[in-house]
């Protein structure tokens, strides 16, 4: 049965958003190559510091030409101009060209002086030293001027903008060789209990294997992040000195079980013993309702339940986006859809419940499907999205159109 809301101590679950997202810090910016910077949130604006195109350069394939030579030529009326040379991209940009003459261009190519338009090849007939022209070709026909792509000097990408694929594209053209970024947090992962083993240890009757700091230590891979992961017994001695020992070499750490009140949840003991300054504990959302946060030496910790649901759901809810804000980016880290239920969902007025759901297209819309957590493991790894039910609010009628999160990375 879930806590009432009306207990001591405990907040809703915006309020703890905010609070984790305000006492986080924003890490120091650091310089990276263009090149392995994608994903990064730059922390100053980033100039161009070459012209892209550096020349007036051909667009098509064709002739360079003056439009006053070609001003007349039609298809029943042709023009003809002597070819006096060729040039391709990258080549000479000394050639000049005459009137009367055309010279041969690829494109890319510089544009030679003398020039003002590139008529297209297929309005053009080359018969050897002759060039017959059949149409006109305007000043500024098919050249692409200097700079048109990018000035020397332009901002290419403002402060705090996520490094897309484009943008480091478009840096690269700008010669843009390093970046200012925002650090990203080095995270600290410490699943706690003596019967939670790591992945490279054999399994005894009464142990489990430590899945909820595998699945946090994937996103943290996919998200680029660099982790270090522990397991500690129950003893507060040993859960002290993991502590001390991991958080001197991070930024954050994460702990799993442990955060409630029971006589073996020693987390919260250990921090207290620590001299850690307590920001929340316990808040008003299912699952995930022992999450507590706070700050040693200027660290943020976040201690996680150890039931997997619950643990996933304050990891995906609060910690999460709270180590992307340190890395300087605000937005969530999963994008939101809106789709139709196929069932009937319920939480509790006072409190925000969280739905693991699966997703259907059917009909051009979304359908979500409410997941049966029985089997819990089992249930969160069919699970592709998930929906609030806010405060104020017990049930969700079926066939409602719902906003969602979708944590399925097929579908982003």
């Amino acid at each position: 049965m879930k806590q009432s809301g009306s207990e001591p101590n405990f907040i809703g679950f915006e309020e703890a958003f905010k609070l984790a997202h305000a006492n986080v810090p924003l890490l120091s910016e650091e310089l990276r190559p263009t090149h392995e910077a994608l994903g990064r949130i730059t922390s100053r604006p980033i100039p161009a510091r070459v012209d892209s195109p550096s020349v007036d350069a051909s667009l098509k394939d064709g002739y360079a030409v003056r439009s006053v030579d070609v001003a007349t030529a039609t298809p029943s009326s042709s023009i003809e101009l002597r070819l006096v040379g060729s040039v391709g991209a990258g080549g000479s940009t000394l050639m000049e060209l005459v009137p009367g003459a055309a010279i041969r261009i690829l494109s890319g190519a510089v544009i030679p002086r003398g020039a003002d338009a590139v008529l297209a090849e297929e309005f053009a007939v080359n018969e050897g030293d002759i060039v017959k022209v059949f149409a006109d070709a305007h000043s500024g026909r098919n050249i692409l001027t200097r700079g048109t792509d990018v000035n020397a000097g332009e901002t290419l990408v403002q402060s705090s903008e996520k490094l897309t694929p484009a943008k480091v594209g478009i840096l690269v053209a700008g010669g843009v060789t390093e970046v200012w970024v925002y650090r990203r947090p080095r995270v600290g992962l410490l699943a706690t209990g003596d019967e939670v083993l790591l992945l490279d240890r054999p399994m005894d009757e009464g142990k489990v294997y430590a899945s909820n700091i595998a699945l946090q230590e994937a996103w943290l891979c996919s998200l680029g992040l660099d982790c270090m992961t522990g397991v500690c017994g129950d003893s507060s001695a040993q859960i002290i000195s993991y502590i001390n020992s991991m958080l001197s070499d991070l930024d954050v750490l994460v702990t799993s079980g442990g955060a409630w009140t029971g006589d073996r949840d020693l987390i919260a003991k250990a921090m207290d013993q620590l001299g850690w300054r307590p920001i929340f504990h316990r808040v008003r959302m299912g699952p995930g309702k022992a999450v507590r946060m706070g700050l040693l030496h200027g660290k943020p910790i976040f201690c996680l339940p150890g039931g997997p649901p619950s643990n996933e759901m304050a990891f995906f809810m609060i910690v999460l986006p709270a180590l992307l804000r340190m890395s300087g980016c605000d937005k969530p880290p999963f994008p939101k859809f809106y789709g139709r239920l196929t069932q009937e969902i319920s939480g509790q007025l006072d409190w925000t419940q969280f739905i693991h759901c699966s997703v259907l297209t059917q009909d051009s819309e979304f359908r979500v499907v409410p997941l049966n957590m029985t089997r819990r493991l089992s249930a969160m790894s069919r699970t592709q999205a998930i929906v609030k039910i806010p405060e104020g609010i017990e049930r969700l009628d079926s066939r409602t159109v719902v906003p969602f999160t979708m944590v399925d990375g097929e579908y982003f």
